[in-house]
This record gives C-alpha cells, structure tokens and sequence, in this order.
C-alpha cells in the first residue's frame, strides 16, 4: 500500500509578544495590512516598512485577545523592537522579545487536511477565515494554522520546552503506518521556495525592495489609511512605477554564490537586473529568483548572466516556475 508523503520542514523564526490596550493600533500605523480588525484568535500577515517603503521584516500576527504574539524572521527580533519602539511614543504599547523560546514546523503535501484532523482532532479547511486553533493537550499549548503561501500545507507552532512531547505525538507508530512523514532540510526547501517563487527575508525581502517588486500586494492595504511608507507604496501602485519585478531565471550554467548583487543580468550589453537565490532543481535545471528593471522587462528576448568569471546565457520567467 502506497502512504501518503508527508513532508515537514522546521522553519526558523524569533517570536514575539505584543500587550498594551494599543498593541493592534500601533503595529496597524507602523504596516502595510489592515490588522485593526483582527478578530480573537485570527492572525493575518503584515509587512513592517520604512519610510521609504522598504522591507523591515514580515509579521505574522496570532491575537490571543489580551495579547498578540506574532512571528519575525530569525534573527530578526531585536530589530523588529527597535523599529517598533521608534514610533512608541504615548501609546499603551510593549514588546517581549520571545526569541528561542518556539519552535514551528510546515507541513505540507499530500491531504494535510486529513493528517491535521488525525493528529489534533480538528478541520483545518472549516476554520473561520484566518482563523486558528489552540491545541492543548496535556496542557502544552500550540498553534495550528493554514500556510497560506504557494506551499499550502499548515504551520505548527509549540514550546521549545515541550519540543520532545511534542515529536513523539508527530512520528507516533500510529501516524507512521499512514504517512510517508519526510523531513525537508535547508537545501531541498530553498530549493522548493525558488520553484514556487516565495520571497526570503534577508535575500528578496531586504532594505533594497519593497512588498509590490516582491509579489506581496496580497499583504498590502490601499484602504486603511496611513502607516510608515504608505505615501510611497501607494504612489509605486497608483501610478505604476515599480522600479523592479522579482522573476524566475532559468541558467544554462551553474550559477556561482549569490551575494550583494554579484551575479547580474544582462540585456543587449546593459546591466538590468540581480540575481539573489539560486538552486539546482531536478525539474528545472540551474534556477533562481532576481530582479529586473522593469524597462528591460520582457519574457520574450533573451538574456544572460554575468558575474567574476562567470557568464552564461538564461531565460527569465513569471513565477512560479512551470
């Protein structure tokens, strides 16, 4: 009998706790998504920006009701507060650096759905809107949740403390003899982020790009009002000038180590975009995400690839890779 393949990589995040009777209100005016209205265990996504428009980090945001606590990007934490205490001025506002402390898991492949129901008893299909679910068995809390990029799946978060409980219950002999459980590592995930263009912190989402040129408007209000970098954000929408655009490239060569904008796309002998996440996929070949100037923006010319004794021809896609 064939199991069903189920796959789970350990994603690395710092965690956080936001209290104060402002807690909702001030994150709302300092990111890009409407999270005035976050519902009792509801999270949403939304993305911290500078003045400019740029990356600070993406949060995901749990309101537990008296408290948020929200997800940052690992190693990310200490600068998530900082930014967030420039703009506390008289709002009833804190921030608890809960870095360590949680652990979190995606699962994701076949019929996750069915192995969620087995493992905590519920439907994750039937939650309420972004809503999620506190499991506490035997007293050890967690959070399940939908992922709600490409992958799909849902995302597990619990303790560190109770980090062995908790592993025994997912490869228990019981779930064993149902599902091919396979972990993902570092490598093979980059690699299926690439193909399924999701943007990293620290390599797509940085202080040189914005959410638009990384393909997150789905995080992004034009509603709600004002909030750090609206002004600009809304100016790159309203009037179409998104600088840039994250693509796919396709190599015909390996491509070298990514870093600081080594690895450059040509276009008729101009420079016109960057390379920042490479891979080798089995699907696709030497593959990678970058950026391009929009005015050399055309999927249907031909391209190539430059960098310190390195140069080979390539083809840039929309995302995801097909």
């Amino acid at each position: 009998m064939r199991l069903t393949v189920l796959n789970f990589y350990k994603i690395q995040k710092d965690y956080l706790k936001f209290t104060g009777n402002d807690r909702l209100d001030l994150v709302n005016r300092l990111s890009t998504n409407d999270v005035n209205s976050l519902k009792e265990f509801e999270w949403e996504k939304s993305i911290l920006t500078s003045d400019k428009g740029r990356f600070v980090d993406l949060l995901t945001l749990y309101n537990f009701g008296d408290f948020v606590f929200s997800a940052c990007s690992a190693g990310n934490a200490e600068n998530v507060i900082s930014h967030l205490g420039k703009y506390t001025i008289m709002d009833d506002f804190n921030s608890e650096d809960l870095a360590g402390t949680h652990g979190s898991i995606l699962f994701f492949g076949d019929n996750t759905a069915d192995f969620a129901n087995r493992m905590f008893g519920i439907d994750i299909n039937a939650l309420p809107g972004n809503g999620f679910y506190i499991d506490k068995l035997e007293g050890k809390d967690s959070i399940i949740a939908i992922n709600d990029d490409a992958l799909r799946g849902f995302i597990f978060i619990y303790a560190k403390e109770d980090e062995t409980f908790q592993f025994k219950r997912i490869f228990s002999e019981e779930l064993k003899t149902k599902y091919d459980i396979r972990e993902i590592f570092d490598n093979e995930f980059d690699t299926i982020r690439i193909e399924n263009g999701i943007p990293a912190f620290g390599k797509e989402m940085t202080e040189q790009t914005n959410p638009l040129e990384c393909n997150l408007e789905k995080y992004v209000s034009y509603t709600k009002g004002c909030y750090i970098g609206q002004e600009v954000i809304a100016r790159l929408d309203a009037y179409d000038k998104i600088s840039k655009h994250m693509i796919g490239i396709i190599s015909d060569l390996p491509l070298p180590p990514v870093e600081d904008k080594n690895v450059r796309i040509i276009f008729e002998g101009k420079e016109s975009g960057y390379i920042t996440s490479t891979a080798v996929s089995k699907k696709f070949g030497n593959i990678g995400l970058g950026f391009i100037r929009t005015v050399f923006l055309d999927f249907g010319k031909n391209y190539s690839l430059k960098a310190d004794s390195f140069e080979s021809k390539c083809k840039i896609i929309k995302l995801p890779f097909k």
